[in-house]
């Protein structure tokens, strides 16, 4: 009996041994990207541990925006938290208040190939500068994965009709205001249709994303001379909610319309433009695809409306958090990094979204020069990026856009002056950034 028990406790030590040999790596990834952009990082991910032995990524996909930054915040306060996610560097600021960003060395990056030479030097740039306001110089916060930016969609066959269509199928009479709004006009004359499908209600991220980038292309900063300051506010930026105030009570755009809304007023016909981000351009692929777009559609940079073409953007990153309880360890480190490189590798993938690569060897490709519809925008639209202000106010998950929900819409809407919602803006920025 006792030989008999030996040998199947020596059967079932050799039974285990592939599975101890073979235990993978789980790595655990919050992530918000839901959409077509959901689609294509889902596939990214699964393409990823289908590639893999030793690693596998288990991603879980939470709400965009406030509640994915509070269960961040959360996690680490708790000591329970992913081992990666995703992160927009206009939350920086404020991750790196609360403490919830593990820096990232160039020497960690270099053990799976990669380097911060390898990434648009902007975006690292970028990250540094956000790190050194806040006293922690010389390391970066998160890896790059893309620059993502509003661009203008148009539909060929309103443009065509209203005569602002040229010969080689660009829109035409488009740079600077005046001129801009000429068109918007003799578009609403001549065809009837909405010139611009914009979401102005319940949506304050687009609402805010047009205001930063008139005040922007107006030379408006919140921070001249490298000082935060909201002097700028009652000039530059009365002027700029002025115009979105002016292309609502023109009937340029709708005056209550929520994001699905504006997406269905242009991807039906019934609008010869559309104001959103690059990410929208896969629903345009994805119909255009299944042949439910009715029209031949373009897409392009913003404009040049005033003295500068600069356009509001950010960029999504990939991060980790900060765990003071349970700290990374160097196997799980090197798995996290592991699937970056790969992300970033395959980063061609990422950019069927609409989205702007960060990874140079990607960005600088035959491929993604060829890629489309992106080769329409991409090129202009990487010049003239203009990032959130350096606060812990400003960003994806930060106060200011309860403070656009709060004034910008009812100013839009006729409720409130121009002037009643810039002071009261600039008054509830203020008292945030305290």
């Amino acid at each position: 009996m006792k030989k008999a028990s030996r040998g199947v406790m020596l059967v079932c030590l050799a039974l285990l041994v592939p599975a101890l040999t073979w235990a993978q790596t789980q790595v655990t990834l919050w992530d918000f990207m839901s959409g077509g952009d959901g689609i294509r990082w889902k596939q990214i991910i699964s393409d990823f541990n289908a590639s893999q032995k030793d690693v596998k990524v288990n991603a879980t996909t939470l709400s965009w925006g406030d509640p994915f930054y509070t269960k961040v915040h959360t996690s680490v306060v708790s000591g329970q938290t992913p081992d990666v996610m995703t992160y927009h560097i206009s939350h920086f600021p404020k991750g790196l208040k609360d403490g919830d960003l593990r820096p990232i060395t160039e020497a960690e990056l270099n053990t799976v190939g990669l380097s911060f030479n390898d990434f648009n030097p902007s975006l690292v740039a970028t990250s540094k500068a956000i790190g050194n306001a806040y006293g922690k110089a010389g390391s970066i916060y998160g890896i790059p994965l893309d620059t993502h930016t509003s661009i203008l969609f148009y539909n060929k066959d309103i443009l065509k009709k209203a005569g602002l269509l040229g010969a080689d199928g660009l829109p035409t009479g488009l740079t600077g205001i005046d001129n801009f709004t000429a068109s918007l006009q003799k578009i609403k004359d001549s065809t009837g249709m909405l010139p611009i499908a914009f979401s102005s209600s319940q949506d304050s991220a687009t609402v805010w994303r047009v205001f930063y980038t008139l005040f922007s292309q107006q030379g408006g900063t919140f921070t001249p001379n490298g000082k935060f300051s909201l002097d700028q506010l009652d000039t530059i930026g009365t002027k700029s909610l002025q115009t979105m105030v002016d292309w609502t009570s023109k009937g340029y755009i709708p005056n209550s319309a929520s994001y699905a809304a504006a997406i269905a007023l242009f991807s039906s016909g019934k609008a010869a433009f559309m104001i959103n981000g690059d990410w929208e351009a896969t629903t345009m692929i994805d119909l255009k695809k299944s042949g439910k777009l009715p029209f031949e559609y373009g897409l392009m940079a913003i404009p040049k409306l005033y003295d500068n073409q600069l356009t509001w953007a950010d960029s999504h990153e990939i991060a980790i958090p900060t765990n003071t309880k349970k700290p990374i360890t160097a196997a799980k480190l090197k798995a996290v990094l592991t699937f970056v490189a790969y992300v970033e590798k395959h980063s061609l993938i990422w950019a069927g979204c609409g989205h702007i690569p960060a990874y140079l060897p990607v960005l600088n490709s035959t491929e993604m020069a060829n890629l489309s519809p992106n080769n329409q925008f991409a090129v202009q639209a990487a010049k003239d990026v203009c990032f959130e202000p350096v606060s812990t106010v400003f960003g994806v998950g930060c106060p200011d856009l309860d403070y656009v929900d709060n004034f910008f819409f009812p100013a839009l809407s006729g409720k409130i002056t121009v002037a009643d919602a810039i002071a009261k803006f600039k008054a509830s920025v203020a008292d945030a950034a305290k």
